[in-house]
């Protein structure tokens, strides 16, 4: 009971502390301290839950119990952490394009003669995404720095290259109507690929999903046969090892195909 506990501890906590790779690849180098602020804890909490859980679980009820909790607690998690995934994404997608608005409407002000401040200014009305900068224009200060302050935010990338458009515009004294132009059109281009990507990988994701339930399917397809599969998992040394690496390979399995299948949003 002790081994199959810490097992299914070790394999829980792997789960939640291993790297990112998606962020190794877009971040090869992160700014000192990153680590330290508070995302560690945030990503191990689900693994520890699931740890807690199988020994608790081993605690009460030896091997079985610790190979039924883990089996119970480490779907579940996964389920929250893939709904959380979801939602930020959908969240981060909804920016951008609120960003991509932004500018097609600052780049049109820009085309019926308002100055760049002026319509930053009648711009930041409806669009919440620009109200820092032209707070910031209005006391006199730049409004580049907070747009590429707004930038760092998921969905908000657009603003960065805004505020390099309109530094290089105060620098050089050239028009921003030309540029501002081609990064609407650039930012609405994108949001174009962006909608065909995600609905050519709305199908994948589902298979991923249809797969990881697969496996509850074929127990009930052992009892119709009239087995006991169930007994066997939780009542013997190799059945239990055999749900604790089933299931975490099965919610392994659903994370990467989330990580592969995820559009990258800007």
């Amino acid at each position: 009971m002790t081994v199959l506990a810490a097992v299914a501890a070790a394999v829980a906590c792997w789960l939640a502390l291993a790297p990112d790779p998606a962020l190794r690849l877009r971040d090869p180098e992160p700014a000192e301290g990153t680590a330290r602020s508070g995302a560690w804890p945030r990503r191990a909490l689900p693994g520890l839950l699931v740890a807690c859980a199988a020994v608790a679980g081993g605690l009460g009820g030896g091997g079985a119990g610790a190979a039924i909790a883990f089996a119970a607690a480490l779907p579940a998690v996964t389920v929250g952490l893939v709904w959380r995934r979801h939602r930020s994404r959908s969240a981060a997608v909804a920016t951008a394009r609120e960003v991509s608005s932004a500018c097609q409407l600052l780049s049109g002000l820009l085309r019926v003669g308002h100055v760049p401040s002026a319509a930053l200014a009648v711009a930041a009305r409806d669009a919440p995404e620009l109200a820092e900068a032209a707070a910031v224009l209005e006391v006199g200060g730049p409004p580049s720095a907070a747009l590429r302050r707004s930038g760092v935010a998921p969905g908000r990338a657009g603003l960065v290259e805004l505020a390099v458009a309109w530094e290089v515009a105060e620098r050089t004294g050239a028009s921003l109507t030309a540029t501002l132009d081609a990064l609407a059109e650039r930012l609405a281009a994108e949001q174009a690929v962006a909608d065909v990507v995600a609905a050519e990988l709305a199908a994948p994701r589902a298979t991923g999903r249809l797969l990881a339930a697969l496996p509850a399917a074929g127990l009930l397809l052992g009892y119709s046969f009239g087995g006991d599969p169930l007994g066997f998992l939780a009542g013997s040394l190799p059945g239990q090892l055999s749900l604790v690496a089933g299931v975490a390979l099965g919610c392994a399995g659903v994370f990467w195909t989330e990580r592969i299948a995820e559009p990258e949003v800007g």
